[in-house]
């Protein structure tokens, strides 16, 4: 997954959303001193960059023109109380690829760091493949189509998103809530039952399909994970 690096003097915004995206699979590294951030840039590569930008050591736009000048391809997103319309377009000028405004939702967050990392893998020319695929599971994302073996399993749309939240990091458990915000992406809340209802439709079907089918583990009192 790719590696976000996170610049925020602020603890109590720093630290939840660093777990929020570690959560979603990414590597973080967070850092509430941008001289520190600057130092680590110089050292090591990053796919994408939040800045926040009133710092007191030196500011967002400063440190966007820092690490510019050693990686200019890197995709960075501003996220700062400033929404005056001038800041952005300072932002966007010097050549921010998105600005958001706290207080931010999760969902908004999470979309915008998917959609920067997206367009900057066409952007460089990268095959950007809409299948994930785990063993003889194969999931197209845009079509919400999921295949076993090459024979066609027959989900809901909402079945196939919790099933892509497990396909896209085998191994890992996801919790009850971690898969109601990957199904239900307009924040409703659903109760766990639901969720545990949604996985057992999606095993009855897979096992429809192949009787030796079962690759979604329970892990009592955490959630799911999709075997790796």
């Amino acid at each position: 997954m790719a590696q976000i690096i996170i610049v925020d003097d602020e603890v109590e915004i720093l630290a939840p959303l660093e777990q929020m995206l570690a959560q979603e699979g990414y590597h973080v590294s967070a850092f509430s001193s941008s001289l520190a951030a600057q130092a680590h840039l110089q050292r090591h590569s990053a796919d994408l960059a939040i800045f926040d930008i009133k710092m007191p050591e030196m500011d967002g736009f400063s440190l966007l023109k820092s690490v510019r000048a050693k990686m200019p391809n890197l995709p960075i997103i501003f996220l700062s109380s400033k929404a005056e319309e001038q800041d952005q377009i300072i932002g966007f000028t010097l050549g921010a690829d998105d600005y958001i405004t706290k207080p931010f939702s999760k969902h908004l967050l999470l979309f915008r760091v998917a959609a920067v990392l997206r367009r900057h893998t066409v952007g460089t020319g990268v095959n950007l493949d809409a299948r994930v695929c785990s063993g003889a599971l194969t999931i197209d994302q845009d079509r919400h189509l999921v295949t076993w073996a090459n024979t066609a399993v027959d989900l809901t749309v909402t079945e196939c998103l919790l099933l892509l939240a497990l396909a896209q990091h085998p191994g890992v458990v996801k919790t009850r809530n971690q898969l109601m915000d990957a199904a239900y992406r307009e924040a409703i809340y659903v109760s766990d039952r639901t969720i545990d209802s949604h996985i057992r439709n999606i095993r009855q079907k897979l096992k429809a399909v192949d009787p030796a089918c079962d690759i979604i583990s329970t892990v009592h009192g955490l959630g799911y994970r999709l075997k790796g």
